[in-house]
């Protein structure tokens, strides 16, 4: 007898666990190129367009399936673009999540704001943070979902840390990898940085542009791989460099002072709104990230309700962009995430 109840017991929780997630491979995106990804990426999302508060017209693209009734908003971080997202969004999708991805103002398919397209510009951050509630009202929330959650990669993690702090919407949880909560600025502190760039926009003002390059910043140029600081993945950054050369409008170059100006104080207030958040939220830290600084992402932490560990939960070895990166860096974000997720069903 005792033996069949154990057998029973066996029996029902290999009927109730769940598969564990699986993620494209290094090995995979070798064979498959670049033409490969968008050949997928063309019979399984549907691409369209929304309108901002303001009324640009901005584009977005789903993976959508009846048969999902999870769904995931991804925000993504500065210079990129939905279609960087492609390996990510058919990860996601194939994990059982429906997956929603737009472009913010400014940058990847997106309407440019400058004459020069190559300037990363934004009049105010919060034009960012009122387009993710447009998109999600417009077209998320249009679709039958049963549980909602939200992933966000550097400035798009300041955007969701923004939103989340002052939407109505209802999330299950929310993910931020490597959220942008301040800029890596080292070795120039913090207050000579606001003095310079807001002397410079003062400058830039006088001259009668509407906008500048911040110091060092400039138009779009190819990084070779031995010098880029976003991924150890040799692999996944030859096929980003690939797609902008493929698609030249995606193409961005550095910021604008003005861009500068809003992004530090957008990081702030992120940090000193923390504690409004009441969505369940895991913070995910690349170890060697030099483009955000780490140290902002503690202090926002400590400031949540609900930070999943109490900390920012750290993916060692890893750079900067957590979902280009090697496989063993990005399979254990994305499990990390997914494992996350699944706690809040």
């Amino acid at each position: 007898m005792l033996a069949r109840l154990l057998l029973i017991g066996i029996c029902l929780l290999m009927n109730t666990a769940t598969a564990s997630p699986t993620f494209t491979s290094e090995a995979e995106l070798s064979d498959w190129t670049l033409s490969g990804l968008n050949a997928d990426w063309q019979q399984t999302a549907e691409m369209g367009q929304f309108y901002s508060a303001d009324g640009l017209l901005l584009p977005y693209a789903k993976l959508f399936s009846s048969e999902h009734r999870k769904s995931i908003i991804v925000v993504n971080g500065r210079t990129e673009s939905l279609l960087k997202y492609q390996e990510l969004a058919r990860d996601l999708f194939n994990n059982g999540y429906n997956v929603y991805l737009y472009d913010h103002r400014g940058q990847g398919l997106a309407p440019r704001l400058l004459d020069n397209p190559h300037i990363g510009h934004v009049s105010h951050f919060d034009d960012y943070v009122q387009d993710l509630e447009q998109f999600v009202q417009q077209i998320v929330l249009q679709d039958p979902i049963d549980s909602l959650y939200l992933l966000s990669h550097s400035m798009g993690g300041t955007i969701a840390a923004l939103w989340l702090s002052e939407t109505q919407v209802r999330l299950q949880a929310a993910a931020l990898a490597s959220p942008m909560l301040s800029i890596y600025l080292k070795p120039l502190p913090r207050w000579l940085a606001n003095g310079l760039a807001s002397l410079l926009s003062t400058g830039c003002d006088w001259l009668g542009k509407t906008a500048c390059y911040a110091p060092g910043q400039k138009d779009y140029q190819a990084v070779p791989f031995a010098d880029n600081v976003l991924t150890h993945s040799e692999t996944r950054y030859q096929l980003l460099v690939d797609l902008y050369e493929q698609e030249p409008e995606l193409q961005l170059g550095g910021v604008s002072l003005r861009w500068l100006q809003e992004a530090l104080q957008a990081g702030d207030l992120a940090i000193a709104k923390a504690g409004r958040i009441t969505t369940p939220l895991l913070v995910l830290q690349a170890d060697k990230d030099v483009v955000v600084d780490n140290k902002a992402q503690q202090d926002f932490c400590a400031g949540l309700a609900h930070c999943e560990g109490g900390s920012p939960k750290v993916i060692k070895n890893a750079a900067h962009e957590l979902f280009l990166e090697q496989d063993p860096q990005r399979n254990r974000a994305l499990t990390t995430i997914l494992d996350f997720f699944a706690q809040y069903p």
